[in-house]
């Protein structure tokens, strides 16, 4: 379990003491890293840390790598944090200032942005969405599991109710189709909805992750035990 709670250059060296492998660098250079769990077989994709300012994302995976393996989960990769500028500065976008998770190659994708929301010049623009790209395109995915927060609900892109319903009863957040507001350029929407692969968007509570540590062990615990086969 986490010491907490954690600060950002903390947070950083907790996740370069995983010891995991380095796919790629942001922005500002900062190592990507993950490392694929499990046996053969198509794997899960499991990511936290795409906004950095949802640190509890990141200490939510940090606290599964202590419990794995899971009993009943497939071959997964993970990547505790894709956005480690962000992190490391404590604040959503990455240091070129991108909305990370509007900046994949959705058909939605769009240059009209609000406030915040930069997508960036063009879909994959930036280091760190490359990054995931590859490594999907490269491995292939049976499904993907992205760590956010502050919402409190289990959301799906693609085929995923089903899989979302599961978690919702382990951890007792609402499973959601909608968040709430449009997403274009999200991560969800790119695999999810254009590529029809089971996407879950597990959002936290707001706050640090020893307010909801249990719930958040058995979200991500039940995604990745009932994730599709």
């Amino acid at each position: 379990m986490l010491p907490t709670p954690l600060e950002p250059g903390e947070r950083e060296a907790a996740v370069a003491a995983l010891g995991f492998d380095e796919i790629g660098r942001s922005s500002e250079g900062r190592p990507i890293v993950a490392r694929r769990f499990g046996g053969p077989g198509v794997p899960l994709l499991v990511m936290g840390g795409i906004h950095g300012d949802e640190p509890a994302s990141v200490d939510a995976l940090l606290e599964l790598v202590e419990r794995m393996p899971v009993a009943g989960a497939p071959p997964l990769w993970l990547v505790p944090a894709a956005n480690p500028d962000g992190l490391r500065a404590a604040r959503k976008n990455s240091a070129r200032d991108v909305d990370l998770n509007r900046n994949f190659p959705a058909r939605s994708f769009r240059a009209e942005h609000a406030p915040g929301y930069w997508p960036g010049p063009a879909p994959l623009s930036e280091p760190e969405t490359r990054v995931l790209a590859s490594l999907i395109d490269r491995e292939g995915v049976r499904g993907a599991v992205a760590v956010h927060a502050p919402f409190a609900c289990v959301n799906f892109d693609g085929p995923a109710a089903a899989w979302a319903e599961a978690v919702a009863r382990a951890c007792g957040w609402p499973a959601r189709g909608d968040i709430g507001y449009p997403t274009p350029g999200s991560f969800g929407s790119w695999l999810g909805l254009d590529r029809g692969i089971p996407v879950l968007t597990l959002e936290l509570p707001p706050g640090p992750l020893a307010g909801f540590r249990l719930p958040a062990a058995a979200a991500v615990d039940a995604a990745l035990t009932a994730a599709p086969r």
